[in-house]
């Protein structure tokens, strides 16, 4: 049951991403890769579901669950991308992620044999080191933008074009360093700290704690994206 469980968070964690990049980008040789790396992970992932599915009645909702995830998230794209003749509205997007996350919750939830007493969710040390972990990497993007603007009008960027990229190299590679782990953090975050709410009640503080910096987190990775997918548009 553990092993169904981890399964489904991970895919979870690993495909929500790429739900909300295949919803909102077009088609390219990206997107190729990305199915043909992802598609054999799924497919053994709802082979195990399915053989739980039909072996363990009362794991049905998770097992469910887990064979739904890939299909959803791979195969959702492609018809709405269909349907709209193109990309989806950002708006849209939010939607349809916020949607997968509380269904996902609601399964997680569920009164079955998925989580006896409060498990994991009682270990404080886990929960500390959530925290602490979703908190220096919201520092972590926080800090160099702060920087930036209290250096504003002391510190100007290079003319010369190759110093400029280089800088411009060297913050990409940041930035991306800090992004894929506070965005797979966050993500499972937002599954586990209501989870927590519910199971662990002498925990609430932190479970609060996390998931309200792992919104802020979100919110600031959305944000960073914005400014620099404008910055791609616009260099100037």
């Amino acid at each position: 049951m553990i092993l169904l469980r981890i399964i489904f968070i991970a895919q979870l964690i690993l495909m929500l991403p790429v739900f909300a990049f295949l919803l909102v980008t077009p088609p390219h040789l990206g997107t190729v890769a990305i199915y043909f790396y992802l598609t054999p992970v799924a497919i053994i992932a709802v082979l195990f579901a399915l053989w739980q599915f039909i072996k363990h009645p009362i794991r049905r909702r998770l097992a469910g669950a887990t064979i739904a995830t890939p299909v959803v998230c791979l195969g959702a794209p492609v018809f709405m991308y269909s349907l709209n003749g193109g990309p989806m509205p950002p708006a849209l997007l939010v939607i349809a992620v916020l949607v997968l996350l509380v269904i996902a919750a609601l399964v997680l939830l569920g009164k079955t044999d998925q989580w006896h007493g409060t498990g994991m969710f009682a270990n404080r040390r886990f929960n500390v080191g959530c925290l602490v972990a979703l908190g220096a990497l919201l520092l972590m993007l926080w800090f160099p933008i702060i920087v930036g603007l209290a250096a504003n009008q002391s510190i100007s960027l290079p003319t010369n074009i190759a110093d400029r990229d280089r800088i411009y190299m060297v913050a990409g590679l940041y930035l991306m360093a800090v992004a894929v782990p506070a965005v797979c953090l966050s993500l499972f975050t937002m599954l586990y700290a209501p989870v927590g709410l519910v199971r662990n009640r002498g925990g609430r503080v932190l479970h609060l704690g996390q998931l309200l910096t792992a919104l802020l987190l979100l919110a600031t990775l959305t944000a960073v994206a914005f400014a620099v997918s404008v910055l791609l548009v616009n260099p100037g």
